[in-house]
């Protein structure tokens, strides 16, 4: 089995309500990838959990809430002046640069678009598409 870097990754809420509302959802290889830790933080807990709205989705959820370091909320106030980024998602970003994680993953196009391919105080943002494409060698045979 080949030895791999650690990498730690920020999942976006959009990332993690799709992974856990649909068990054939693609997102779920985002927790089954070698040496990496999918991280989130309360915020996105609250996010997910305001729009669950069946058991099932529910008890997906929790499952994955088990495979997933926590990181602290942090203040929008790191985020560089001149990142662009509507309100309610400063505090994804923010919480991403404080935990000093690899990777932003987010499916929100139009409001991190702008920012896919970039590097935000070290944080690399990327699609979920575009990072299991990168990765997927890290997937289990």
């Amino acid at each position: 089995m080949p030895e791999f870097p650690a990498l730690r990754v920020y999942l976006d809420s959009n990332v993690v309500f799709s992974a856990s509302r649909d068990q054939r959802s693609r997102f779920l290889e985002l927790w089954r990838l070698r040496d990496i830790a999918v991280v989130i933080s309360q915020y996105v807990v609250g996010e997910v959990s305001r729009n669950i709205n069946s058991i099932g989705h529910n008890q997906r959820f929790e499952s994955l809430l088990a495979q997933t370091e926590f990181v602290s909320d942090a203040d929008v106030q790191l985020i560089p002046a001149n990142v662009g980024l509507v309100e309610k998602d400063r505090p994804i970003l923010a919480a991403a640069i404080a935990a000093s994680v690899d990777y932003l993953i987010t499916g929100d196009k139009s409001h991190f678009g702008h920012l896919y391919g970039t590097r935000v105080s070290g944080v690399y943002v990327i699609s979920p598409a575009d990072f299991l494409g990168q990765y997927e060698d890290r997937l289990p045979d």
